[in-house]
């Protein structure tokens, strides 16, 4: 009778759903069918309103090779880049979780997050040794940000956060969680970690210290912070330069931060979804009990969206693949005894340091060899860069042991649509000091 009841609570829903994905297929159809109309402003209306349907449409779009007409082909080409720079944009921005109920599991909290953000959570204690609880916890969770989210819960379930796992996730260990910002409260004695967050980032004030120079009397003090993202970002660079750095004292002094120390970038890895920045300054006066406030304008430059071009051949050459405004290029590939030489240039838009030859590894591109029947062989050997010039970046992949011939193989590249750089700003208040 239980399981009955269960059938016939969600039936309705089910049915709401696939009467609604019905009808937008059908509204989908229809504005493809008027792309081809004879009407100009017909064809420009349909194409206006396809998109904005929004990336929800993307997987109800026809395959590029079945559609008739150039028309309507080249306005459908635009459909979906329009609809991918919507989707890209809404990637940077912080993840939203609604999660409501009472009682509810551990595993089944961990689960929605991932599911609902894209954000994968690995369970860390019994590879450690330590015992697995799953306690069923009471929440009310709505349209809150990722981190605020998982902060909350860490601390409700009595679990800890690791950033770093190794292979892009965020992990739990036992323990509390690092609590709150609004627990952290005016008490200097009080250890619970100073949070903020910033979009898809989570800011945690770790270290505050202060040194003095005996042999030359000079001064100086040092704030660190872990800078957390989301690990469905992949961030490439972090930077951060002195005169996008304010601390006032409170004494309304202001301390001024170290210019050599802090021009520069921070290589970020995805295997760790997390780094460390540090701002050096002079020492405020002794005098002083507090930082005021210290604000920090940096920048982390991102890839935003990931297009996937297919090359029918390997033992072709100087074949360009283009969606949108990026361009893969297979320019050759060359057999020497164990190793395939695969040779790409990637033109996109974008520049900075992320663009300049000696950190063209930050893209972490995917490559793979792939047979017809669909069997693949994973890029194993490395990679030189060649250079880049004008958004123009050249790769050479390296495979070895790849069995068979390089005409039996197509080629697989996957590679951001875009580079951008988007902004990290964050103040702290009140920061005691020793």
């Amino acid at each position: 009778m239980r399981r009955l009841l269960v059938l016939l609570l969600i039936s309705p829903a089910l049915a709401f759903g696939q009467g609604s994905d019905s009808a937008l297929k059908d509204r989908v159809d229809q504005l493809i069918e008027k792309l081809a109309a004879k009407d100009e402003k017909a064809r420009d209306a349909a194409e206006k309103a396809l998109v904005g349907l929004g990336a929800k449409v993307i997987p109800l779009l026809p395959d590029p090779a079945k559609v008739s007409g150039d028309e309507t082909r080249k306005r459908l080409d635009k459909v979906r880049v329009a609809l991918a720079e919507d989707m890209e944009k809404a990637s940077l921005v912080a993840s939203k979780v609604t999660i409501q109920g009472k009682s509810i599991r551990l595993t089944e909290v961990l689960k929605q997050l991932q599911v609902q953000t894209g954000n994968r959570i690995t369970d860390l204690r019994e590879a450690n040794g330590a015992d697995v609880t799953n306690p069923a916890i009471d929440l009310d969770l709505k349209d809150m940000v990722f981190f605020e989210a998982l902060d909350l819960i860490a601390a409700k379930a009595e679990i800890s956060l690791d950033f770093n796992t190794g292979d892009g996730t965020i992990g739990i260990m036992p323990g509390m969680g690092a609590g709150l910002p609004e627990q952290v409260g005016d008490d200097p004695v009080d250890n619970k970690a100073m949070l903020l967050y910033s979009g898809p980032f989570r800011i945690q004030f770790k270290q505050y210290s202060s040194s003095r120079d005996l042999s030359t009397g000079q001064t100086g003090a040092n704030a660190q912070f872990d800078v957390a993202w989301e690990p469905r970002l992949r961030p490439m660079l972090l930077g951060l330069k002195a005169e996008n750095v304010t601390i006032l004292d409170d004494l309304g002094e202001k301390v001024t931060p170290t210019v050599d120390a802090e021009a520069g970038n921070v290589v970020l890895r995805p295997e760790n979804p997390i780094a460390e920045m540090n701002v050096n300054m002079t020492a405020p006066q002794r005098k002083a009990q507090e930082i005021a406030s210290l604000k920090v304008k940096a920048e982390v430059t991102m890839p935003a969206g990931i297009r996937s071009f297919k090359f029918p051949s390997l033992a072709e050459t100087n074949v360009t693949k283009k969606q949108g405004d990026v361009s893969v290029i297979l320019e050759s590939s060359e057999v020497d005894e164990a190793v395939w030489k695969v040779r790409v240039m990637l033109q996109m838009p974008g520049e900075g340091p992320a663009f300049e030859s000696y950190r063209q590894g930050l893209f972490n591109n995917r490559i793979w060899l792939q047979k017809a029947d669909g069997t693949r062989f994973e890029h194993n050997g490395g990679f030189n860069s060649l250079g880049s010039d004008a958004g123009k970046l050249g790769f050479e992949y390296l495979f070895v042991d790849a069995p068979g011939k390089p005409s039996e193989y197509g080629l697989v590249y996957e590679t951001p649509s875009r580079v951008l750089t988007i902004p990290l700003e964050f103040e702290f208040k009140k920061v005691p000091l020793p």
